[in-house]
């Protein structure tokens, strides 16, 4: 076993325009002691040769070649072959900053706490300049009960104390927080003292559950107020096309089983942060079922078995209605 102090995954699939630079932002970083895990998932362009030529000139680079699971599975392979006292994660097509590693281990062992979350520097299809997107909160929590209470809704859904104040006037998303794990940092000792991974029936939003899996064991969480990771946003709606489509509707409800694996795993204390979002939930697969051609009846019954949950059924009847937001009464 090699003493190594920082693991940063990288899921590869189909970003050899992207994924030089991405490894490259590692590489000229200000802390040297790291090793990169790049996972190339089934890539059908010159992706793989790319790592490879990488890996050659630094022994601080591994490549993983496999056969394509998906984003999940590519992270999840990287977690398993991972060395590092701390673990990051970095998607291809973005970057960090050169003290992401520095400051974020510098973090870790000042307050000694299981997780650091920063802010995100966000550049939008088309934008000339990034912009910033800061924490909503001061996650510095000194226990467990403090991260499940006062982080954890945050991350895992919407209670209907959110609508009764989005109808009282307060956006919906103003307590929410972004739940990507690439601005996060971790203590890999805790993730593999209790298996946490990410789930791969899961195909879109995977990272929030890991992170309420990964914090629901966690004793103490901090954060810094610089911004570290260089997130872009690429053109390309997620439901544009028939087989997309369907996965959103099945991934409703695999993330509504998921959701219920963590309230069991909580010992049923999640239930009522994330009620609300099993409404709004249905509200999203019948405006699916409108818009794209997913076809009626195969979109119609997996929202009957949504709907058939007894979980998704008491949240119906909850939901408090209002007048002042007349499509959710619809």
């Amino acid at each position: 076993m090699v003493d190594i102090r920082a693991s940063v995954i990288v899921p590869c699939w189909n970003v050899a325009r992207w994924v030089e630079n991405a490894v490259e932002s590692v590489r000229r970083g200000t802390f040297a002691d790291f090793e990169l895990i790049a996972v190339d998932d089934g890539s059908t362009d010159e992706t793989g040769a790319i790592l490879d030529r990488l890996a050659k000139g630094d022994d601080r680079i591994r490549v993983v070649h496999q056969a394509n699971r998906g984003l999940s599975g590519a992270r999840n392979s990287g977690l398993d072959v991972a060395w590092g006292e701390y673990v990051f994660f970095l998607d291809p097509d973005d970057s960090y900053v050169p003290e992401f590693l520095e400051w974020g281990i510098e973090e870790m062992e000042r307050s000694g706490a299981d997780c650091c979350i920063f802010p995100i520097h966000v550049t939008d299809v088309g934008a000339s300049h990034p912009r910033e997107e800061p924490l909503r909160g001061d996650y510095r929590f000194a226990s467990n009960e403090a991260i499940r209470t006062q982080y954890l809704p945050r991350l895992i859904g919407y209670s209907m104390e959110h609508v009764r104040r989005w109808y009282a006037g307060t956006p919906l998303f103003a307590n929410r927080e972004l739940g990507g794990v690439w601005r996060c940092v971790y203590r890999r000792e805790l993730i593999e003292r209790h298996h946490v991974r990410f789930d791969e029936r899961i195909v879109l939003y995977e990272d929030a559950p890991f992170n309420c899996e990964y914090l629901l064991y966690a004793r103490k969480m901090t954060c810094r107020p610089e911004p570290v990771y260089n997130y872009v946003l690429h053109a390309g709606g997620i439901v544009s096309n028939k087989n997309r489509a369907t996965r959103v509707f099945r991934n409703k409800l695999t993330l509504l089983r998921k959701r219920q694996e963590l309230n069991r795993l909580a010992g049923g204390t999640l239930g009522e942060m994330y009620a609300a979002s099993c409404v709004f939930s249905l509200l999203e697969m019948l405006a699916l079922l409108r818009t794209v051609r997913i076809g009626y009846a195969e979109g119609r019954a997996i929202m009957r078995e949504y709907a058939a949950d007894d979980e998704v059924k008491a949240a119906l009847r909850a939901f408090p209605l209002s007048w002042r937001k007349p499509h959710v009464a619809l």
